[in-house]
């Protein structure tokens, strides 16, 4: 938690242990909902109120520490700040992941493209992660051999 304290203090935000309990709970997680949030917030602070908890979301958001994460079929979520990155979405189990790759080459074919000045992106990528291709692969040997069984 200290280590917000610090990212606080820069936005000349109060350090107040509400503000840091979210932003270690969301730094934990990577990218949560609020009612997750909300949820995991009470079983260690049984005493902070859902309108605090958006109120400090608001706040965060505002001064920059916070961004709102919004994916396709899925609730809003959000995430701690950070240096431009993709998103990559598994459509199967719904698992995001945070990929840092340069994205200006991207950004420079589009404006070169379209003549349009990017201000802001937000990149999703859709497919599948490495344990549900895992189990799709596994699952699909196992039906492999049960077939290869079943003709013996």
């Amino acid at each position: 938690m200290d280590r917000f304290k610090d990212v606080l203090k820069a936005s000349n935000l109060k350090s107040t242990h509400q503000r840091l309990v979210i932003l270690d709970c969301i730094d934990m997680f990577g990218h949560i909902d609020v009612d997750t949030l909300y949820e995991a917030i009470l079983r260690k602070y049984p005493t902070m109120s859902k309108a605090t908890l958006y109120r400090n979301i608001n706040d965060l958001i505002s001064f920059h520490i916070l961004e709102e994460v919004k994916l396709p079929n899925q609730k809003q979520q959000y995430e701690i700040k950070k240096v431009p990155h993709i998103h990559l979405l598994c459509t199967h189990c719904g698992y995001v992941e945070d990929v840092f790759v340069e994205t200006k080459t991207l950004l420079d074919a589009v404006k070169d493209k379209s003549g349009f000045t990017i201000s802001n992106s937000f990149i999703v990528m859709n497919g599948t992660c490495e344990l549900c291709s895992s189990q799709v692969i596994s699952h699909n040997t196992h039906n492999t051999c049960s077939l290869e069984m079943q003709t013996l």
